[in-house]
């Protein structure tokens, strides 16, 4: 059935006609008059490590926890096919088919402890180096800091610089006894 509407892709900035990918070298003028296709930069991973490493470990307790459930139904079945079983082959491939399901329910359990324990690890961690570095929200405490670690340096310069000029002009020479003295 046709509306009779039609839609003008070049308004999307998208040709009609099927591109041959060359590594954009043709299409480059095709996109100088109209809109261009843009990758969506909006979904990128976060550039912080720590996040990356608990989005991979919650999607892997997601995906871990969809098996676990998988796993305990297959067990059930297997446990109640085992029970309705009218021959011994039946029976011990119900049983089989159950003590397989147990032992990797029981390896997705460990696997979840791991996953945990690495999830814990990294809190820890993380706001160990948060109390190192002081609150990292805190711009005026860490701009304090920076001053008074700027004012230790150049002070410890300035001594080391007046120290090498004492030595070359001679101890106990006037110059130095002025530069003990002060101004």
């Amino acid at each position: 059935m046709d509306s009779g509407l039609t839609v003008d892709l070049g308004l999307f900035g998208i040709a009609p006609e099927m591109a041959v990918y060359d590594g954009l070298a043709g299409r480059r003028a095709d996109l100088r008059g109209g809109a261009a296709p843009v990758l969506d930069t909006k979904a990128e991973a976060p550039l912080d490590p720590f996040l990356d490493m608990q989005a991979m470990l919650l999607e892997m307790t997601k995906e871990l926890r969809e098996r676990f459930q998988r796993f305990q139904s297959q067990r059930a079945f297997a446990e109640r096919d085992a029970d309705a079983a009218e021959d011994e082959a039946s029976r011990k491939l119900a049983q089989t088919d159950a003590k397989a399901a147990i032992e990797a329910v029981s390896l997705i359990v460990r696997t979840l402890e791991k996953i945990d324990s690495l999830q814990r690890t990294l809190i820890n961690e993380r706001a160990e180096a948060e109390a190192a570095l002081g609150e990292p929200d805190d711009g005026e405490a860490l701009a304090a800091e920076f001053d008074r670690l700027v004012e230790e340096r150049v002070k410890d310069r300035l001594n080391a610089a007046r120290e090498d000029w004492m030595r070359e002009s001679g101890a106990g020479g006037d110059a130095a006894e002025r530069a003990e003295s002060g101004p």
